[in-house]
Parts: structure tokens; sequence; C-alpha cells
């Protein structure tokens, strides 16, 4: 046997289904089904600086690697390996983030793909605050304030919209306002929903039902009294939220808590480590609330915190679903692990 591994570039990956946010959707599901089921091996994930800590450098590159193994109807081993440059657009003309994910049979070892993981890292993270939303916001949620209105900010609103089919308004704030400007002409005109651009964060959050901060702000902003009774609020990035907010929830449910504490940074982690706030102000991971052993949203007036970082038990099942498309499609390019035979056997 020759075993071959398939490329996927990001049009392939484009072509087998990452950008619908609805398959994806799924595939973030099956992962936290996993997750909550411990069906899953997910090591801490490997989180690399281009300088000391406190310097420019590492502050400007973040370069992390998520290893896993997912069971389940996947049975798969992989990895993303996903780099965000802050100054490439302005410095190379180049995106912010790129990853590539490499998937291997979990039985043999072998590899499978190797694929474009921009896409999936994207279309993933906005997902997973759609199921979120899903589990924790009120159901007949009908407003959502978007803070940040850059490429994962157009994914936050595709994966909440797409969950929760009752929002009529999107307001988005960023402080550039041509990039508003320019993603609420692209929202307003791909889904059925309103969307206004607000003159400030807390004039976007004010009485909204659904937020979501999606900056590289290091210095918190977002005020316990600017979030509604009953809002849910998503933070997938670490400094937006003062600690008041996290003071002032009535539940708090994140992704993986173990990862997050490793991954360390951010008002959470902060406030746990300078002792303002205890390791029992979480109520569950996501997982937990997907296969019912915790309860999410219980009483219509609280606020409900979803704090996510990412981790590989929700990018491998995306990744797979998105390689098994594209081997059926005949997508990508074919390259043998080995011509002959290999070296050792």
């Amino acid at each position: 046997m020759k075993p071959e591994i398939i490329f996927l570039s990001q049009e392939d990956v484009i072509a087998a289904g990452g950008m619908d946010i609805k398959d994806t959707l799924e595939s973030v599901e099956l992962g936290f089904t996993l997750h909550g089921r411990k069906e899953c091996v997910q090591p801490p994930k490997i989180n690399l600086r281009k300088g000391p800590p406190g310097s420019p450098q590492a502050e400007q590159g973040l370069i992390m690697a998520l290893p896993g193994y997912v069971g389940g109807n996947c049975d798969v081993v992989g990895i993303k390996w996903v780099l965000a440059m802050a100054e490439n657009p302005q410095k190379f003309g180049l995106p912010r983030s790129s990853a590539l994910i490499i998937l291997n049979d979990a039985n043999t070892g072998l590899p499978l793909v190797i694929m474009d993981g921009t896409i999936v890292n994207a279309v993933r993270t906005g997902a997973v605050t759609g199921i979120g939303a899903k589990y924790l916001a009120r159901p007949n949620s009908k407003v959502m304030a978007l803070i940040g209105a850059g490429p994962q900010g157009r994914m936050q609103i595709r994966g909440v919209v797409a969950s929760m089919p009752a929002i009529e308004e999107v307001r988005i704030f960023d402080l550039n306002r041509e990039r508003s400007k320019a993603l609420a002409m692209e929202i307003n005109a791909e889904l059925p929903v309103r969307v206004t651009i607000a003159e400030s964060a807390e004039k976007a959050v004010r009485d909204s039902d659904i937020v979501v901060t999606a900056t590289v702000t290091t210095k918190p902003y977002l005020l316990r009294e600017w979030l509604a009774p009953g809002a849910f609020y998503g933070e997938i990035a670490a400094n937006d939220a003062t600690l008041a907010v996290y003071q002032g929830a009535d539940k708090i449910f994140v992704d993986d808590w173990d990862q997050i504490k490793y991954h360390g940074v951010g008002t959470l982690v902060d406030g746990l480590r300078q002792g303002k706030i205890k390791e029992d102000v979480i109520t569950g991971e996501m997982g937990e609330v997907v296969i019912g052993k915790k309860k999410g949203r219980e009483i219509s007036d609280d606020l409900i915190i979803f704090k996510h970082i990412g981790m590989a038990a929700t990018d491998l099942p995306e990744a797979f679903r998105i390689y098994k498309k594209a081997k059926a499609q005949g997508l990508g390019t074919k390259v043998a692990l080995w011509k002959e035979q290999p070296v050792w056997e």
C-alpha cells in the first residue's frame, strides 16, 4: 500500500463547504458533545511568543499549536498550527492570521490531509459563539451587539444569526468607522437582519440581548452596567471585559477551564491570579451543557457569560468534515508519502 496525503488549499477548503456556517455549527456541537463525554484528548495548547513577556514582539505575534484526538464518528488525531501577526496587514499586505491543519488516521498514525486552517479557524470560532448563544441566550433574543468589525467579527455575526433565528438587528462598533460601514454593507446584503453602526461601544451594548467582543485591545473597556438583564455575553478575546463584568455575572461558562488557566492571559485569569475572583465562579464547561450535565439558562434575567479561547475538540471535527467532503468531491492535490517502499517497515 502506498499511502497518499491530500493537500487542500484555501480554495479547496471553501469548495468543500468550509464557509458553510450551518454545517460548521453541527461540527462544533459534535466537538462539544465529545468534550463533555470526555471522548477526546487535548493537551494544553502550545503558546509561543516572538519575544520575552511584555516586549512589543511578544504582544504583536501569537504562535500556537493545538494538538488533539477526537473519538466518536471522527476517530482522528490532528493538530492546528495557527499564527497571528498584528503587523502583517500594514507592513506586508498579508492577512493577520494564517493556519495549517494536519489530520492523521488514529489507527495507523499515517497522515490523511494537510489543509489550510485559516478558514476552519475563523468559521469555527464564530460557530462556537453560535452554539453558546443557542444554549445560553434567551431564545427570543432580537438584538446583537458586535464590538470589533475585523475578519472574526463577521464570523461572529454569521454564527449567532444562524443559531438564533429571532435576531432582527445587529449593532456594530469599531474604532475604525470605515471598517464598520464595510461590514454593515456586507451583512445587510447577505443576512435577513438590520445592521446599524453604533457611535460607541456603550451604545452598541446597552439593551442588546447578545453581546460579542472580538477585538485585540489590551485595556478592558466593557462595563457591567452596560449589560442588560438577561444578556448573553460571548468573549472570544481576552481583555475586553472589566473584572466587574465577571464579578457581576450570574453564570459563567467556558470551553475548557484548564486550557484557559494554562493560556494565562486576560481579565478572567488575571482576576483569578490576583485573588479577586475564585475558581468556583465558573459554572461549567460548554460541553457539559450540551450533553445535559449542567444547566444553561434557567432564569430569564440572568447575565450569562461564555468565555472561549478555542480548542482542538472543536477544530478537529470541523476539519474532518471538510476532509471527507473534499475527498468525496475529488478536491485537492494528492501526494504520495513514499514512492516505492518505506525506508523502515
